[in-house]
């Protein structure tokens, strides 16, 4: 049992090597992207909603 154990976390060891990481610069405009695109999601969810319920209002 201790044998598959020393395998498996010296194949994780090998495998966690290979990752290639990204630079500073990279993350900061990844996670700048991620927050523009949801900011902008919002708005047009929040102005769909505003046009929507004037419509229903307007016809109730």
């Amino acid at each position: 049992m201790a044998k598959k154990k020393d395998s498996f976390f010296s194949g994780v060891s090998k495998e966690f090597k290979k990752i290639q990481w990204p630079v500073k610069k990279t993350t900061l405009e990844y996670t700048l992207l991620v927050i523009a695109i949801s900011v902008a999601t919002a708005v047009a969810i929040w102005g769909l909603d505003k046009i929507f319920h004037f419509l229903l209002s307007t016809i109730m």
